[in-house]
């Protein structure tokens, strides 16, 4: 038996022995007294942010996200979003999905509780799967997140790897957890809303001495779906403390629990735009009359359809632990260290079958044998055990430097990170339930899933959208008795990085220069099975990545900068043409140009960028033809070359206007064209990127009474569109497109009243999404949701 040593020992070695001695000599020295005020955090300025206009406001002056300190945004020369928590709030965000839609050159791919870890975006046109919370990444996109422990969401776009290290060309998305705050309160909400949903919130905030406060927060959130058998359940923990050790040492310690369950849908395709009267789609096989799978009439097959059932039962279980301390030394030098944990223990039960065979047999049940499927009487099930877990540990530190000389202002951050990542997956099946050809008999083996029974079936027969039995099989793990793959990977990266803000003393010219090296190593067992898995070295994965911008204040009220940064997102899995490993990281690379205003003492604040993105080394897998060339015969096992490329120009534009007092706008807006240019099939060069749309954006207002009697009544309206040149399907004979996945417009509508009841502050909100109810194609296999409705109650004391 093949064995894989996943000891932490090195790990607390070396890990552990970086983080006592920054923390050891973060205690060495206080002399400026930081002494909050009521209601803030206890945290030092250096490494805390916050909203910057009032209780209520949308806006934030300061992000941590550009340079792992508190620089304010107005000074950096980056394109940089920040959702604040009031502003999740009004929009009734209960995860990152739901916020995406409000996010500037951010399309999301799926919502959360969809299938195959539809949890990823595109940002700047460029796929984005590696989240980040705190500013370390998360161990994968299916990593379940929760907004009841979030604080604000933070979108650094364009290649950030100087911030965060491996990430995706397109940029950042950063969570910023709660803190602990130094006033006492405690807030209770409950929401109902359609398909039985259910969702509470708790959040008490104690402030235990003046010294030291606590914060914790628990969610419980249940319900069902538009769809037939889908739904899902989440409980969410979580708990954060700070301590001022002294005027000038805090530490902080944050942990989270989130356990989910949940019933998923088939991302089955929804509907499709062909480009010509003869166009099909690409998995439109069979056609049945006039109708090809895709773009099938819901007069005969209804937008709820669900043929697979509960699918997918997946269970999840996800744990973040992190601490840090915070010291100033003096006027000029202050350090953060922090250490974090997060794993990740997930299980799926999936289905696998023939979605197409279920919709033609439904299109036209009298034809019996349709062209293109074996049998139309009954398919068969096989379904995967899919078992993943992610444990991921880093260490770092940011000693920060401020000084002044020759009337410049100088901030210096010097860097340093160890991540140690280890991903086990462990896949098996049931066999495979022998043939269906028209009247086969179905397998003897007992562990075979029953197969799927059609309405016309000559024995068994079940009613459309009926139980089938498979799905109560599939739960039986004893009938996984197929392994399928099995790996076990373990990644350790270390870095360094030196970034420095440079300013005038006057604030109109701004610097942002930086550079990070990364090294890391990659082993991993692969195989069917543990028993049989085989070591795999994978190459070293080294990069530099640097960043440098120039910003610009002609007047206080309006910049402009221009911007240079790159970024590597690690070497792909697999081999080349001669059976070598693929040693070069993916990598990109972005020029933009910007302006920022706040005018009107910050009530109305402008940003708009234009870009250029440019991704390299991406893989792609080699022809038979192509080998030929090189070999001269064509060995077992897929063959890869990097030699793919993508690229995204575009402009993007961001509001926030508060015109008079009650009233807030915000809205974004973007066009970009992502295509391909580098040779995956040369004819498809300058063509489009499938899922990529080119223009998408959001316009939200809320506007609350001021007087009246209306007064502390609130009315708003979202309204998100994205455009129908998402190219679904491209010919790779001519590189035209011949499916599109139309476009919409989706109109959200709420109101709520606040009030006391017995000296307690009450907020009622209502909201309906979806008013029109229309079918909506989030991402390229997403449905969205259809018109729901939800109640909310909450209290603060």
């Amino acid at each position: 038996m093949t064995s894989f040593n996943l000891s932490s020992s090195r790990r607390s070695t070396d890990g552990l022995r970086l983080a006592a001695a920054l923390m050891l000599a973060a205690a060495a020295h206080a002399q400026t007294k930081v002494t909050p005020p009521d209601g803030d955090t206890i945290s030092l300025p250096e490494f805390s942010v916050s909203a910057s206009g009032g209780e209520n406001s949308w806006v934030a002056s300061s992000s941590i996200s550009g340079t792992r300190t508190n620089v304010p945004i107005q000074n950096l020369p980056r394109s940089i979003q920040v959702l604040t928590s009031e502003f999740l709030a009004d929009i009734g965000a209960d995860t990152m999905s739901d916020a995406a839609a409000f996010m500037t050159g951010v399309t999301s791919q799926g919502k959360q509780d969809a299938v195959f870890d539809n949890n990823t975006f595109t940002v700047r046109g460029m796929r984005q799967n590696r989240h980040y919370r705190d500013g370390v990444k998360e161990g994968f996109v299916g990593m379940i997140n929760d907004n009841a422990s979030i604080d604000r969401i933070e979108a650094l776009r364009g290649p950030s790897s100087l911030l965060s290290g491996v990430v995706e060309p397109g940029g950042m998305i950063n969570q910023i957890s709660k803190r602990p705050r130094t006033k006492q309160e405690t807030t209770v909400k409950v929401s109902v809303g359609a398909w039985e949903y259910l969702r509470t919130e708790v959040d008490v905030n104690l402030p235990v001495t003046p010294k030291f406060a606590l914060r914790a927060v628990v969610a419980y959130q249940d319900g069902n779906s538009w769809r037939p058998w889908e739904s899902s359940t989440r409980r969410v923990g979580f708990l954060a403390g700070s301590y001022r050790l002294s005027s000038n040492t805090i530490l902080n310690a944050r942990a989270e629990t989130i356990k989910y369950e949940a019933n998923v849908a088939i991302a089955l395709p929804g509907i499709r735009i062909p480009t010509t009267a003869t166009a099909t789609s690409a998995t439109a096989a069979p056609t049945v009359g006039n109708y090809a799978f895709g773009y099938v009439p819901e007069a005969i097959v209804p937008w709820d359809f669900n043929p697979f059932g509960p699918n997918n039962r997946r269970t999840q279980e996800t744990f973040r632990v992190s601490g840090d301390v915070q010291h100033r030394f003096n006027d000029i030098l202050s350090l953060r260290a922090a250490t974090s944990w997060s794993k990740s223990d997930r299980r799926d039960l999936r289905l696998s079958g023939n979605a197409t065979t279920i919709i033609a047999r439904l299109l036209n049940p009298a034809l019996g044998n349709v062209a293109g499927n074996v049998v139309a009487d009954e398919i068969r099930w096989s379904a995967t055990k899919d078992d993943e877990t992610w444990d991921i540990w880093s260490y770092s530190s940011d000693l920060r430097g401020k000084f002044s000389y020759f009337g410049l202002k100088h901030e210096a951050i010097l860097g340093l990170e160890r991540i140690e990542s280890r991903n086990w997956r462990d896949r098996a099946d049931t066999p495979n339930s022998t043939s269906t050809a028209l009247g086969a008999a179905p397998s003897n083996n007992p562990n075979a899933l029953t197969r799927y029974k059609f309405p016309t079936a000559q024995s068994g027969a079940l009613a459309a959208n009926a139980f089938q039995p498979a799905w109560a099989e599939m739960t039986d793990l004893s009938r996984y008795t197929s392994p399928n793959s099995y790996v076990a990977q373990n990644v350790v990266r270390n870095a360094a990085s030196f970034t420095n803000v440079v300013s005038t003393a006057d604030d109109r010219w701004h610097l942002l220069a930086g550079a990070r090296r990364d090294h890391g190593t990659n082993a991993a067992l692969t195989g069917a099975s543990n028993p049989v898995a085989t070591r795999q070295q994978l190459p070293y994965e080294n990069a530099t990545s640097g960043t440098i911008g120039l910003l610009f204040r002609p007047w206080k009220a309006f910049s402009i900068y221009a911007s240079s940064s790159n970024s590597f997102s690690g070497v792909p899995t697999g081999i080349d043409v001669f059976g070598n490993l693929l040693t070069k990281p993916e990598s990109g690379k972005s020029f933009e140009f910007g302006a920022k205003t706040s005018f009107l003492d910050g009530r109305l604040g402008f940003e708009t960028a234009v870009f250029q993105l440019n991704r390299t080394n991406t893989r792609r897998q080699l022809t038979d033809n192509e080998i030929l060339a090189v070999l001269g015969f064509v060995p077992s096992g897929a063959r890869s070359i990097q030699d793919n490329g993508e690229r995204s120009r575009g402009i993007e534009g961001q509001v926030l206007f508060a015109p008079f007092r009650g009233y807030q706008i915000s809205t974004n807006f973007s066009y970009i064209d992502a295509m391909l240019v580098s040779p995956d099939n040369r004819i498809r060069n300058g063509g489009p990127i499938t899922g990529r749309p080119r223009s998408n954006g959001s316009f939200f207002h809320k506007y609350t009474v001021q007087s009246g009697p209306l007064k502390d009544f609130s009315f708003n309206n979202a309204v998100v569109w994205v455009d129908s040149f998402r190219a679904d399907s491209i010919s790779g004979t001519t590189g035209q497109v011949t499916n599109y996945i139309p476009g919409y417009i989706r109109v959200d509508l709420g109101a709520g009243y606040r009030t006391k009841i017995m000296g307690r502050s009450v907020a009622f909100t209502a909201s309906v999404r979806n008013v029109e109810n229309k079918q909506i194609m989030e991402g390229l296999q997403s449905k969205g949701d259809l018109r729901g409705f939800r109640l909310s109650a909450s209290t603060k004391f």
